[in-house]
């Protein structure tokens, strides 16, 4: 990445585009797939499989006679089954002007289910895809076990503490401790002051003190949380929050209790030296309160905090955990997304989180620069939101075709031609002002600066 950047002129539009290119063109092949094989299984023909739009750039025939091909605008994809006369398959060729043996593989000659499966075959591509990549990250990855147990100290903790490797902890200045993450949770709430944990060691329970504080240091971002959106990365230590200095974790999680819902934060971090400032409205969720422990909705910025001194036993999950990782991952991509659209339409959320391409390649080119684990996490979180969209109702979009078909299956016939074409047309208008808004509203920030002038 730093060879990219180093590029006269175009190395900082390199950077963000080549993510983008690279995540998009995988999400929308896979997309395009999924027509295409359960298109085929359906015995229907597709006449073109493409990558981008426009200039052919490259193209080969295979022996089904579907031309594969690359083109020079890389926004997307499409295929082209027989009988479309466009990409959108809002409009059909007439048997009239097919060959007699060729109109019963012609899409809109094919029965209904199987034209429902083909359409539905693209989204549920998408989900799979998400579904494999966060399987395989949680299969080869190993986790920390949920047991009191310490697995590993660094040599900063060890210096002002008497614990060891192995230890089970039963409790933090009397507070008992089942789980690793009470055991943490326990030891931040010290904020750095003298304190005891009572352990079990060798078989025999013992006291120790320590001394345990962790600074405000970004480890890692949520693919899909406001702070990566902002533009933080793993390694930013924060410095304030609105002008309030953070000296540790603590004293930034409590200070979170009393932001604002829906109103703009200022972070301040040092990023290798560089001070940097980033603006965004923190997005909230339902979490126990840091000192009452009541379930209420308190802000999260999407990052992980602290540089954790001591950490758990490693272990690997099971190919059954890992799978059920993979689809739980995906269901909360899925609802988050439909929560937050919820919240904009009938609850008065700000539109802040939408992401039109130029804000896509900025979280693209944010999740590369954090290494290939964020990157390949940010191809599963957009192969989801891909997916997800495509089954909105909109005219122009898999789910707008699906909603024609449920008529057709009610109707007995299909839907009138010209409604399908207006309709695809609308649809298409309102995708289109819909992705211009967010562009300059929220790429652009060009509501931000209308706002404050």
């Amino acid at each position: 990445m730093e060879l990219i950047e180093s590029i006269p002129i175009i190395g900082p539009f390199l950077l963000a585009a080549v993510p983008f290119i690279l995540c998009l063109s995988i999400v929308v092949a896979i997309h395009e797939l999924g027509h295409l094989m359960v298109g085929r299984w359906c015995g229907i023909r597709a006449e073109v499989f493409s990558i981008g739009f426009g200039r052919v750039l490259y193209s080969r025939r295979d022996k089904h006679g579907t031309v594969w091909q690359v083109a020079a605008l890389p926004l997307g994809g499409f295929v082209k089954f027989l009988g479309d006369m466009d990409p959108s398959s809002s409009r059909r060729a007439s048997d009239e002007d097919l060959a007699p043996e060729d109109r019963p593989h012609a899409f809109h000659n094919a029965a209904l289910w199987k034209r429902t499966l083909t359409v539905l075959a693209g989204p549920v591509a998408n989900f799979l895809l998400s579904i494999l990549i966060f399987f395989m990250l949680a299969f080869i990855l190993p986790k920390g076990s949920d047991e009191p147990v310490i697995g590993a100290l660094d040599a900063e903790i060890q210096g002002v503490s008497e614990f060891r490797e192995g230890d089970r902890v039963l409790s933090v200045n009397g507070e008992a401790t089942a789980e690793f993450g009470d055991v943490l949770t326990a030891m931040i709430r010290t904020n750095g002051d003298q304190a005891t944990a009572l352990v079990e060691r060798d078989g025999r329970e013992t006291n120790v003190s320590f001394r345990y504080v962790t600074s405000p240091r970004v480890t890692s971002v949520s693919s899909d949380g406001a702070a990566i959106a902002a533009g933080m990365l793993p390694g930013d230590m924060i410095l304030s929050v609105n002008g309030t200095e953070i000296a540790s974790t603590r004293h930034l999680i409590l200070m979170g209790v009393d932001l604002e819902v829906g109103k703009d934060i200022t972070v301040q971090v040092d990023r290798d030296g560089e001070i940097r400032d980033f603006t965004f409205a923190p997005r909230f969720v339902d979490r126990p309160h840091p000192e009452t422990g009541e379930i209420m909705p308190l802000p999260t910025m999407g990052v992980a905090l602290g540089e954790v001194h001591l950490l758990p036993l490693e272990e690997r999950r099971s190919l059954g955990e890992a799978a059920v990782n993979g689809v739980e991952n995906v269901w909360r991509i899925i609802s988050d997304s439909l929560n937050y659209i919820e919240q904009m339409l009938f609850k008065g959320a700000t539109t802040d989180h939408l992401s039109g391409p130029i804000g896509i390649a900025k979280h693209s080119a944010n999740a590369a620069s954090g290494g290939w684990l964020s990157f390949v996490h940010f191809i599963a979180f957009i192969s989801t939101a891909i997916g997800l969209m495509n089954l909105f109702p909109i005219p122009v979009l898999d789910g707008g075709h699906l909603v024609f078909y449920a008529a057709e299956a009610v109707r007995g016939r299909p839907a009138n031609a010209h409604i399908v074409r207006y309709g695809t047309v609308a649809g298409l208008s309102l995708l289109l002002l819909l992705m211009v808004f967010v562009t300059f509203n929220n790429d652009l920030g060009l509501g931000a600066w209308l706002a404050q002038n």
